[in-house]
């Protein structure tokens, strides 16, 4: 069966790739780790640790926060995790053990743990499950705890999350409460400790909560018609079916509806089963849904879910490009998807999905200094708008410090820390080289180095006879081999990756888009900022009618006009001047970065009577 080579086993040296880990490891983590104590001035308060503290029986006092805020505790340990993967920390380790120790205190003696019902509602437990996210947390810790294990051998963490995951098997299969999670995630981690554990009961449990939805009743309005229900989110009760991706059994979904993250977890489990149990169906599914979301519901950065107001898909082709939510966490839900589509159907075109994600909307959620965070990620910004409109004010001007809902965060720093394993694969014929990350590895008999120096890649193999498979990343020239019949023993392959600089448009149907253009340089996007460009991005033009000119510090510049100012007539008929001028351009990833200002994905394409 086609498999990732494990975190485990992988060395990044890419330079790019190595600072933004050790970003993670020597800056967020640690921050993170002071913010979820709730000791940084001017921040957001977290509560996380609090929680747990007086679920523990620790110290006295009340829930702070989301009913899900156990799970930033949980991601911030899956980072910790990958990054003991990697490299040993002794210091951090110990931390993290500490940490542990305080989660296992919380835990109930039938397995149950979530300190939101522990200490506020725990006549409640499994009784609001579209909107309570008990099993949502669980999953996440059950990931930590899997993520733990491998990278420690310690069993402390495991044998908590077996405990949990067996209270849960017992509640839903053994007295048969019935249900499904309001936010997919168990269904992930399930799949994960079956691996860990090769408990089949694990798969069955993950299987049975994806096979229950979109069943006759929905199990949500069960919930919701019971006398006394009462509502987490008051918008909820009007959300309806689609909002939880529950309006049809899974197999019979073709087109992404609803909570842009919560799609991304469930489609995601889908594609794990339907590899699994080569179930045919829910591959039908996946392949639907997945062309769906990228080729229909998707901006040009790797977001996905246009509208706040839910944090949802809507519609296809309705991409606005300042009103959009785009939260960081459902781009790295597309990632997950991305990566599992690939391994369910070995089409490396799912990594162009996978990339594009991952080097603009998750890069682009967190600052350089790895101390501030975007959640909301919008492809066009003008501060004096986003202060003043109410429908803008989900849009942040600058990256904040925390967030008193911050599931967005600690997902990256787990993203970025274990990033070294999703970067290879392979089956018994067949090695699959996928990012073109410098990075090496050694398992399963096969020695593999991948260096790269700009354009030039050297792959250094000592294997068995195989077939070397390179992606040929969308936006790149691949110079050389795509496949490679490595013949046994060592050798050495070199190619050539050249990032191509390229306008693109959007189709028709994207009205927001109509009548200009985006530039990318690889599987990268670019966009203007304020600072580079001056006040009024919307009156300034593009000339494509050549390509822009890459410079050394990274930007690309290219010939452009601005629109004149006419004064203080709101209308009028006189014919429009312009002005010749450079437009320069930097990465989307980077914007933000230099303070606040305006900033404009897509540029206004100049007719060719401007020349």
């Amino acid at each position: 069966m086609l498999h990732f080579v494990p975190l485990k086993a992988v060395f990044i040296d890419d330079a790019f790739w190595r600072k933004e880990q050790q970003l993670v490891r020597n800056v967020v983590i640690p921050y993170q780790w002071e913010i979820l104590n709730d000791r940084v001035p001017n921040a957001e308060p977290s509560y996380c640790i609090h929680n747990f503290r007086i679920a523990a029986g620790k110290q006295k006092g009340s829930f702070g926060g989301a009913v899900f805020q156990d799970t930033d505790l949980y991601k911030w340990l899956e980072a910790v995790a990958y990054c003991l993967t990697t490299e040993k920390d002794e210091k951090l380790e110990a931390l993290a053990d500490e940490t542990i120790d305080l989660i296992a205190e919380a835990q109930q003696p039938d397995g149950y743990l979530d300190t939101y019902y522990t200490i506020a509602e725990p006549e409640h437990r499994w009784h609001n499950l579209m909107e309570g996210h008990e099993l949502y947390c669980a999953g996440h810790f059950i990931e930590a705890a899997v993520a733990y294990y491998a990278a420690t051998g310690k069993r402390k963490i495991l044998d908590i999350a077996i405990r949990l995951a067996d209270c849960i098997q017992k509640v839903f299969f053994v007295e048969k409460h019935g249900g499904y999670p309001g936010h997919p995630e168990i269904e992930l981690a399930l799949i994960k400790l079956y691996f860990a554990t090769e408990e089949r009961r694990y798969l069955e449990l993950s299987k049975y909560f994806v096979d229950s939805r979109g069943q006759n009743e929905s199990w949500f309005a069960k919930e919701q018609s019971r006398p006394g229900h009462r509502y987490i989110w008051p918008d909820m009760e009007f959300f309806g079916d689609r909002y939880f991706q529950d309006y049809a059994p899974v197999r019979e979904q073709r087109e992404a509806n609803g909570h842009a993250v919560r799609a991304m977890y469930l489609y995601s489990a889908m594609a794990d089963l339907g590899r699994i149990f080569k179930d045919h169906e829910l591959e039908e599914a996946c392949n639907a849904l997945y062309h769906n979301v990228t080729q229909r519901q998707m901006y040009v950065t790797g977001a996905i879910g246009s509208a706040a107001y839910g944090e949802r898909f809507t519609s296809d082709y309705d991409l606005p490009n300042d009103t959009v939510y785009a939260e960081t966490c459902a781009s790295i839900g597309l990632m997950m998807f991305s990566s599992r589509m690939f391994l369910l159907t070995g089409n490396q075109a799912c990594y162009d999905s996978w990339e594009r994600a991952l080097y603009n909307t998750v890069l682009a959620g967190m600052g350089s200094d790895g101390r501030h965070f975007f959640y909301v990620n919008p492809l066009e910004v003008i501060p004096a708008f986003v202060h003043s409109s109410p429908t803008l004010q989900h849009v942040k001007t600058l990256r904040p410090k925390w967030y008193g809902v911050a599931c967005c965060p600690p997902n990256i720093a787990r993203t970025v820390s274990s990033l070294g394993g999703s970067l290879y694969a392979m089956d018994d014929q067949r090695l699959h080289v996928l990012t073109h990350i410098g990075s090496s590895f050694q398992y399963q008999g096969v020695s593999c180095r991948l260096q790269r120096e700009k354009e030039d890649c050297v792959l250094t193999i000592d294997a068995p006879t195989m077939e070397i498979v390179l992606r040929k990343p969308e936006g790149f020239v691949l110079e050389g081999d795509e496949v490679i019949r490595h013949p046994g023993g060592k050798a050495e392959y070199h190619y050539r990756l050249l990032p191509q600089v390229r306008f693109l448009r959007a189709n028709t149907h994207v009205a927001a888009d109509e009548g200009k253009v985006c530039v990318m340089r690889g599987e990268t996007v670019y966009c203007m900022e304020e600072i580079d460009n001056g006040k009024q991005l919307n009156a300034l033009y593009a000339d494509t009618s050549v390509l822009p000119t890459e410079n050394d510090d990274g930007t690309l510049t290219l010939k452009g006009w601005r629109r004149e100012d006419w004064g203080e007539a709101l209308y009028s008929e006189k014919t429009p001047a312009y002005k010749p001028m450079t437009l320069t351009l930097i990465p989307y990833s980077q914007w933000n970065n230099r303070g606040e200002g305006e900033m404009r994905v897509w540029l206004n394409e100049a007719c060719p009577s401007f020349n």
